[in-house]
Formats: structure tokens, C-alpha cells, sequence
């Protein structure tokens, strides 16, 4: 039998797929192992922190050393550190080695994609598409993750059935989660091992980090981090919170909003890629990010709950378009050698100043005002917005 062969963007948007599902179910699945071996919220905070500064480390040394070790054989290595990863966290549930494995490994501690190896894929897609093409192919990787992720955070509620399984039990059935997170890895594996020389970067360019692009590179650094920071302040821990206390919103209908959230967001996705084939990266980005930063206020004076869920499903449609033509921005306005280290240059800013954003979220959220954090949030994104749109709507895009 002829074995049939994968193109780059199949195995690329595979190994996506894969890996957001099993963030999207460790997401929820970290904070089931962290109430069933008692860990009090400093101590979980503390093996999240530890796995965010990890993977921040981690970003910064893939985009300076990717083009010399070789992107399949990063990504290689990448796939038996979550098998690695998953198979420790099933197998201990002391605090220190705990924070050890979420220093080293790649399990997330958010819903998102912040893998230290996504720019690694971006620089991968971005090489093997053409300019006015590039976004729709990230619009579409986007979807993947998204849709992924969704379906990961719902299946993290078979803990409910592993647990029923004899000699199982509560601890047992959420360390099965942790296997699966490997048995992922493996499929990860196996779909890398399929990649071609076509994914390294071509030999007659230079093999360097970041060059000439270096002020443009730092200057989207910046704003990107400032952004991130004030999405940090509503993280989805925060926005669950705020229902909870406001409006007495119960968990089951909380995690049906949000898997609705997601899936609008993924949707919107594709609208967004022909958004900006015809009015422009930045353009798309700007004016599909200052309503749901509008929306995003009308959260906080929200009369009541149907009109909050209601505001949170309309930003959900504009919030995330502004996904895929940053993604084509950032490996679009410099050179293909930097392309790799221009996504995890950009990539560790975001993670770094999100990390410490959701503490100062909980802290708005706890004063006489329980909807600042939604009010900060929507201005800093507005600033943000008005910047970039300011400093790169003429930036020719290669």
C-alpha cells in the first residue's frame, strides 16, 4: 500500500489541532488536580506562574536557535517533551515536582495557544504561502486551534465517567487526563515525523535571529504586550467570577457561554481573512478590535445578566479577528530569516505581560465597581489600537 503523503500546511494545521485540543483540556484539567490534591490558590497559583515563565524562557530560545537546530527537529523534540510532561504530572503530585514539570514541560495553564513552539509553525506557514494569500491560511489555522480547544475544555469532563470505572476514583480519573495528554503528544509525534525538508528555512537564506526588522520587531512588541496585558485583566477565571458574583450565574450555564464564545470566535476567524484581503491587515485589526473593546464596556454597566452574556457573544464575533492578520503582520514586515524569531520575540512579550495581568484583574474586580476590570481593559486595548493604526497602516507587508 502506497502511504498517502501530507503537504507541510496538513501536517502543520494537524500537529495545531492536536496540541490545542489537549491545552483546551488541560486548561480546565489543571485545576481539577489542583483541588483533588488539596493545593491551596497560592500553591496552584504558583505551578501556573512557573509553567508561564518556563514557557516564556522557552519562547525566547526557540526564536534564537530554531534556524541553527532545524524546525522539524525542534518540533520533535517539542512532541516527546509532552509526552514527558504528561506522563510526570500523572505520576506525582508533589509541589515541587509539580512546579518543576510546569517549568519544563508544555502543559497550559490557559485556554489559549501559547505554546513556545507556535512560532516555529508560523514561520513554517508563512514560507510556504504567498503574501495575499498568508492570512487566510492563518485565519484557518486560528479556526483549527480554537475549535480544538473547545472541544479539549468539553472533554475534559470525562472525568465524571473515569471516575465511576472501578479503583479509579476522583485522583485517578484526572491523572487519565494526563495520559491522554501524552497519548497526544504521541499523535503530535507521529504527524511531525511527516514534515519535509520543505519545512526548513530555504539554505540560501541567511540563518539568523532577528536583523534589520529589529526596531520594527520591538516597536510591535510593545504594543502587542500592551494589549495582552489588558486582555489579561478578563481572562475567562475573572469573567466567570464577575457573573458569579454579580448576576449569581451557576458554573454549567458559565461554561456554556464561553464554549459559545469559542465557537463564534472561531467563525469569526474566516470572516476576518476577507476582511483583510480587502481593506488591509491593520485596517481589519484596528476596526474590528474598537467595538468589542466598546461591547467589552457595556459588560461592566450591564443592567442585567441577559444583557452581559449578550455583550460578551457579540464581542466574541469582533474580539479574536484581529488573530489572524497579526499573525500575517508579524512574519509579514520583515525579512525570511527573522520570520521564526519575529513570532517568539513578539510571542514572549504577550506572555510576559499577561502573566501578572489577571491578579490586578482580581483586584479591580474586588473594589466598590465590580465591572472596572472590564472598563480598563476596553481603554488600554483602545490605546493599543489607535497606536498600532497609527505607526504601521503604511508598513508594506512582504
Amino acid at each position: 500500500m502506497v502511504q498517502q503523503t501530507l503537504s507541510t500546511r496538513q501536517v502543520v494545521f494537524g500537529t495545531k489541532g492536536v496540541r490545542s485540543f489537549g491545552d483546551g483540556m488541560m486548561s480546565i484539567g489543571l485545576a481539577q488536580y489542583a483541588d483533588a490534591i488539596g493545593l491551596s490558590g497560592l500553591q496552584a497559583g504558583l505551578v501556573a506562574t512557573s509553567a508561564l515563565v518556563g514557557t516564556s524562557l522557552m519562547t525566547w530560545l526557540v526564536g534564537q536557535y530554531v534556524e541553527r537546530i532545524g524546525r522539524r527537529r525542534m518540533l520533535i523534540w517539542a512532541a516527546f517533551l509532552a509526552i514527558a510532561t504528561g506522563l510526570a504530572y500523572a505520576a506525582s503530585s508533589s509541589l515541587a515536582v509539580l512546579l518543576g514539570v510546569a517549568f519544563i514541560g508544555t502543559v497550559n495553564p490557559t485556554s489559549g495557544d501559547v505554546s513556545s513552539f507556535l512560532p516555529i509553525e508560523q514561520a513554517i506557514l508563512a514560507q510556504e504561502s504567498e503574501a495575499r494569500t498568508r492570512v487566510n491560511v492563518f485565519a484557518r489555522f486560528s479556526m483549527v486551534g480554537s475549535l480544538a480547544g473547545a472541544l479539549g475544555a468539553l472533554a475534559s469532563g470525562a472525568t465524571v465517567l473515569f471516575d465511576n470505572l472501578p479503583g479509579v476514583g476522583t485522583l485517578g480519573a484526572i491523572r487519565l487526563l494526563f495520559v491522554i495528554y501524552s497519548a497526544l503528544g504521541v499523535g503530535t509525534l507521529l504527524l511531525t515525523l511527516r514534515l519535509t525538508p520543505a519545512a526548513e528555512l530555504v539554505k540560501t537564506e541567511k540563518r539568523s535571529g532577528l536583523g534589520p526588522s529589529k526596531r520594527k520587531v520591538y516597536t510591535l512588541s510593545a504594543l502587542f504586550a500592551t494589549d495582552a496585558f489588558a486582555g489579561g485583566l478578563v481572562v475567562q477565571s475573572i469573567i466567570a467570577l464577575f457573573l458569579l458574583r454579580k448576576f449569581d450565574l451557576d458554573p454549567a450555564q458559565t461554561g456554556a457561554v464561553f464554549f459559545g464564545t469559542s465557537l463564534f470566535s472561531a467563525i469569526s476567524f474566516l470572516i476576518s481573512s476577507r476582511l483583510s484581503m480587502r481593506y488591509g491587515l491593520v485596517n481589519t485589526m484596528v476596526f474590528t478590535h474598537l467595538p468589542s473593546n466598546l461591547l467589552l464596556v457595556g459588560v461592566a454597566f450591564a443592567p442585567g445578566v441577559g444583557f452581559a452574556v449578550a455583550f460578551l457573544m457579540a464581542r466574541s464575533i469582533l474580539s479574536q479577528m484581529d488573530v489572524p492578520p497579526r499573525q500575517a503582520l508579524i512574519v509579514g514586515v520583515v525579512e525570511p530569516e527573522e520570520r521564526a524569531a519575529t513570532a517568539a520575540v513578539t510571542g514572549l512579550s504577550r506572555s510576559i505581560a499577561s502573566a501578572g495581568a489577571p491578579t490586578v484583574g482580581g483586584a479591580l474586580l474586588g473594589t466598590s465597581f465590580a465591572g472596572l476590570p472590564f472598563l480598563v481593559c476596553g481603554g488600554l486595548k483602545s490605546t493599543y489600537d489607535l497606536a498600532l493604526w497609527a505607526l504601521f497602516r503604511k508598513v508594506e507587508v512582504k
